[in-house]
């Protein structure tokens, strides 16, 4: 029964727009309260004392959620998932204490922090570059840094994406 606790599920408003993604038992919850209503279901079931319930994978909201986009800020967590804890320069993949954050244009050449201006480096790496553009310490990008494509998934793992969700969501897994 503790894997039912690890399922997402997707929520949409009622004009079938994804909203983000949640518990399935906070899903199955605003499904009994009235809030939403299921679309598609798993297979798998949670039980209480006199009944059985399957979990919602895609809940549909009852009403339309107004949505303002502030756009997603480059945070250092959420440079790390843009460039897949992946040094930019060396391409190595290595864990986030031995990741730092390197400006392309150095701050002390007017260089911001922007999407567009901050990329992973391993620490190696960094130091090499020090405060030189790459093209000076002979040193290439691994790829242009660029503002990342909000996404719903961006705060899950890839193993806890449904096929389920195919339908519904509106960029590609």
């Amino acid at each position: 029964m503790s894997e039912n606790f690890n399922m997402k599920a997707l929520k949409l408003d009622a004009s079938f727009r994804p909203i983000e993604i949640i518990d399935a038992v906070e899903a199955l919850v605003m499904c009994f309260i009235g809030k939403a209503t299921a679309v598609e279901t798993y297979t798998r079931k949670i039980r209480s004392a006199t009944q059985v319930f399957q979990l919602p994978a895609v809940i549909v909201l009852k009403k339309i959620i107004k949505f303002r986009r502030h756009g997603i800020q480059p945070t250092r967590q959420n440079l790390l998932w843009r460039d897949g804890h992946r040094c930019q320069y060396c391409t190595r993949c290595l864990p986030t204490n031995q990741l730092t954050l390197d400006h392309v244009i150095p701050k002390s050449r007017g260089g911001g922090n922007t999407w567009e201006n901050l990329v992973v480096a391993c620490k190696k790496c960094n130091q090499k570059k020090g405060c030189r553009l790459p093209s000076e310490s002979g040193m290439c990008l691994l790829k242009p840094p660029r503002r990342p494509r909000e996404s719903v998934l961006r705060s899950i793992k890839k193993n806890q994406i449904s096929n389920l969700w195919n339908n519904y969501l509106w960029e590609k897994i």
